[in-house]
């Protein structure tokens, strides 16, 4: 049998609990007594804060549609790449490797602009009124596959409506005799292509003296 002094411990405990649950009972209902009370105090802060606020009108105007985006350099060179393995000979027709072309430079040899053209497009060029939409980089390519690469590279360009370019050539420090041999060579084929408006050597943050900026004729973009 139990001693008392177990029992009235045991009924001390239950009282105990008894009194917290009855506490918790009365947080509870408070609580929630003072719900409906919180939300009319969030609604009438809400209204306080937006009375000044003036509504946008509705102007009918649609956001304009983002311009389609021009191929990535990499997607165009495979392109260009295949072209080339294809038929080489149809991008390089009517180009070639010789001439003397310097009468028909400006600016040092830098520029050139198309009689039909502006006289201040290579000026604009080089100040960025057309940015550059594709690239193509020609380091490491011998001459004969540099021309193929230039000119496919161009009527790929072309067939997508992309207007100015940019051609790497490098400086020629790796050249045999240090001799920038396509950086001669690139402003020779570009004079010889009808599509080829203007040329300018790029500013320096574009590659300088080892890159040119090159201005297309303005063509419709093939649909896909």
């Amino acid at each position: 049998m139990r001693s008392s002094k177990g029992g009235l411990a045991d009924l001390k405990r239950l009282h105990q609990a008894a009194r917290q649950a009855r506490a918790e009972a009365e947080q509870a209902a408070r609580q929630a007594a003072a719900a409906p009370a919180r939300a009319a105090d969030d609604a009438d802060a809400f209204r306080h804060a937006t009375q000044a606020v003036t509504p946008l009108k509705h102007t009918g105007r649609r956001a304009p549609a983002p311009p389609a985006a021009a191929p990535a350099s990499a997607a165009v060179a495979m392109r260009r790449a295949a072209a080339v393995g294809e038929n080489p000979a149809r991008a390089d027709a009517g180009v070639s490797d010789g001439g003397d072309v310097a009468h028909l430079l400006s600016e040092g040899g830098t520029a050139f602009v198309r009689a039909d053209a502006a006289p201040d497009t290579a000026r604009n060029l080089r100040r960025g009124q057309w940015p550059a939409g594709a690239e193509l980089d020609l380091h490491g390519l011998r001459v004969e596959q540099a021309r193929h690469a230039v000119l496919s590279f161009l009527d790929e360009c072309l067939e997508h409506g992309i207007r100015c370019v940019r051609i790497v050539h490098g400086k020629g420090y790796g050249s045999q005799g240090l001799e920038p041999v396509l950086k001669d060579k690139v402003r020779t084929w570009l004079v010889q292509k009808p599509d080829v408006m203007a040329f300018s050597q790029a500013p320096e943050r574009e590659g300088g003296a080892g890159a040119l900026l090159v201005l297309l004729r303005q063509t419709t973009a093939r649909r896909p």
